[in-house]
């Protein structure tokens, strides 16, 4: 009898480690299955987000397959070809303007803000479920920049810039000329950083036709590198960012100029890219923004799990740039103008394992 109860437990526990650990589908995603919680079904008769069932694990760039990172670029190509959803656009505003769009009408409300992380977090989450509607089934891509600074190599001959299976390199100079006038932006480009046009890689000849900055215009995709933005990828600066004990201290020590007098790992990462990446407003213009800003939730989501009971649902630091400055709150509404969910109750953007997310690291 003891043997064949033994038996039995060895055959449970090994069942629920291996539930416990990434299963791969045949799409090709990593999974990690969840076991069901007895609050669940409560849950889901109350109207609120359902815990999810599984996890899709998300992967750095250099870490998906071939086929994912071929199949990835053109799911943003494909974007770049819809018309955009939002028909009071012209009629040559595609799908992928449309992000840069809603970004620039909710910016001046979601940076150097509390929110800015949830934000960021389910702006991502909306990108992703239009590049599946695109046919992508991928895993979704994120950028860990140590893997770019931890050693002497130049960030700009990282693979993400690679012509072939990346999203291309720097701007070639004088190949751009930055628009000079008013725009009414409180942040106005930054010419020197505005080397020139992409002309490597999959976005050589894409046509842009929001931004930069506040105005509409036809340009191609620019950037302009900044090596020496370097350390505010590295190790060291990211080690600092994750000791922080409490959310308004972490999401500020990762966010710096132009609230701050110095730069910090997100504007780091978007004054590194240059161009069109370090227009306040129209920054998704480029697609490196989606896994910068991927690569900032996952360290926000390790941050989180290093205590969950206290730092899950935790939130703080003003909710306007501007005075009066107020508190942000769990009630707080996420915009998201223009695109096809006007706005999420930030409550259900701080757990990445309920619906509609279904995701981790």
């Amino acid at each position: 009898m003891i043997p064949r109860v033994l038996c039995s437990l060895s055959i449970i526990f090994l069942a629920v480690f291996v539930s416990a650990l990434p299963q791969t589908a045949t799409d090709g995603v990593e999974y990690v299955e969840l076991e069901p919680e007895a609050t669940d079904a409560g849950r889901s008769g109350s109207g609120g987000p359902r815990r999810c069932k599984r996890l899709a694990v998300r992967k750095e760039w250099r870490d998906l397959s071939a086929t994912h990172k071929q199949d990835y670029i053109r799911a943003v190509k494909c974007l770049q070809q819809r018309r955009a959803l939002n028909t009071t656009l012209p009629n040559k505003f595609d799908r992928f303007d449309e992000f840069s769009f809603s970004h620039s009408n909710a910016a001046d409300r979601v940076h150097g803000v509390g929110q800015f992380l949830p934000w960021h977090r389910h702006f991502g989450y909306l990108h992703h479920q239009a590049l599946r509607d695109c046919n992508y089934a991928g895993p979704f891509p994120y950028w860990d920049w140590t893997r770019d600074t931890n050693g002497t190599t130049p960030i700009q001959q990282s693979p993400l810039f690679d012509p072939v299976t990346g999203f291309g390199g720097d701007g070639v100079a004088g190949t751009y000329t930055p628009p000079t006038d008013d725009d009414g932006s409180a942040f106005p480009l930054i010419p020197d950083f505005m080397k020139g046009c992409v002309q490597t890689g999959p976005f050589a000849n894409h046509v842009l036709h929001v931004g930069p900055g506040r105005r509409f215009t036809d340009h191609c995709l620019v950037r302009g590198f900044q090596e020496y933005l370097r350390p505010f990828l590295s190790q060291p600066h990211i080690s600092n960012i994750m000791s922080q004990t409490t959310y308004d201290n972490f999401w500020n020590s990762l966010d710096g100029i132009p609230f701050k007098p110095d730069p910090a790992l997100h504007d780091a990462g978007h004054g590194f890219m240059g161009g069109d990446m370090t227009s306040f407003y129209t920054s998704p213009n480029d697609p490196i923004f989606f896994l910068h800003h991927a690569g900032l939730d996952r360290i926000w989501w390790q941050w989180q799990n290093v205590d969950l009971n206290n730092r899950l649902y935790q939130i703080g630091g003003k909710v306007n740039s501007q005075p009066p400055y107020g508190e942000v709150t769990l009630d707080y509404r996420l915009p998201y103008p223009g695109l096809a969910t006007p706005w999420v109750t930030l409550r259900n953007a701080m757990d990445i394992r309920m619906e509609p997310y279904c995701y981790t690291y």
